[in-house]
């Protein structure tokens, strides 16, 4: 089967960069071919059917002692990741799709490497929301190069589970203690201060309605969250790509989930192309910056 296009459907805007670099997150309506939300639904669904492939977050939240909406009727949140490693599908969208392009003009990289990929679904009737977090403290990296890419493959509105993000929350340079995304809780042997807490009528929160077709990036010490999924319908599927460019860094974090390649390097480490974090995307030459 031959993939999509790696180009997308405009060029990322100077206002755009400008509100990246500014917000820390960006909405880019319209940017992505409907191809590859084809070539990913069926992956996708092929990985919510597979227990093996996800973490019930639904289930770690009531073992935590998350409480959700009594207002919803009962619904599933599943999460995974690293599904390029194991699936052709993701692994084709994570390198070959327009999405490190996107990331690159956004980040003034002239390359750039996959960090990892994640499938993020709220099903209709999802009570748990997604606790304010900041990647950052999830990733063995550091620098200022370092982005995630949203992709919802339905559309997402407020009621069923749209990102929030704090605006301007990556300027803080705090690294936060990661925590369980459905409790505010830190993971075991962790390192940092805890999220703060944010007042909703705070005016840097922003919920980011989106279509699919749309990307939402948003910088590696952005906070952000979601909702639940109050639908009793429709459903939330999303996947999300990270990336890092030049000047990145390994910084491995205690307590963080690592990955096999983790092994094989030592914080101050550059990022170089290597099979479990891939050079996916570099700057044509004679092009400039």
């Amino acid at each position: 089967m031959s993939m999509p296009s790696a180009e997308s459907l405009r060029p990322v805007t100077d206002d755009e960069v400008a509100r990246f670099v500014t917000d820390g997150v960006v909405h880019l309506p319209g940017i992505l071919p409907s191809a590859w939300l084809d070539h990913l639904t069926g992956p996708v669904d092929e990985t919510i059917a597979d227990p093996s492939t996800t973490v019930d977050m639904t289930a770690l939240s009531a073992g935590l002692g998350g409480t959700g909406d009594p207002g919803t009727v009962d619904g599933r949140f599943l999460s995974g990741v690293d599904h390029w490693l194991h699936h052709r599908a993701f692994a084709a969208f994570a390198t070959t799709s327009p999405l490190p392009a996107i990331a690159a003009a956004l980040m003034d990289a002239g390359r750039i490497h996959l960090y990892e990929d994640s499938v993020l679904v709220k099903e209709p009737g999802t009570v748990e929301a997604t606790v304010l977090h900041q990647d950052l403290g999830y990733f063995h990296l550091s620098g200022e190069r370092i982005c995630t890419c949203w992709v919802p493959l339905d559309p997402v509105t407020v009621d069923t589970g749209a990102m929030v993000y704090v605006r301007g929350s990556h300027r803080s340079g705090t690294v936060y203690r990661p925590n369980w995304f459905v409790t505010p809780g830190p993971l075991p042997n962790t390192e940092g201060e805890a999220v703060p807490a944010i007042h909703p009528e705070d005016d840097r929160l922003t919920h980011i309605p989106a279509e699919p077709g749309d990307v939402i990036v948003h910088h590696a010490g952005t906070l952000h969250g979601a909702g639940p999924n109050r639908s009793a319908t429709v459903r939330r599927r999303a996947v999300s790509v990270r990336y890092c460019g030049d000047g990145v860094r390994y910084e491995i974090r205690p307590g963080a989930p690592t990955k096999p390649h983790h092994a094989d390097v030592r914080s101050g480490d550059p990022v170089v192309d290597h099979p479990g974090c891939p050079l996916v995307w570099s700057r044509p030459l004679g092009s400039g910056r």
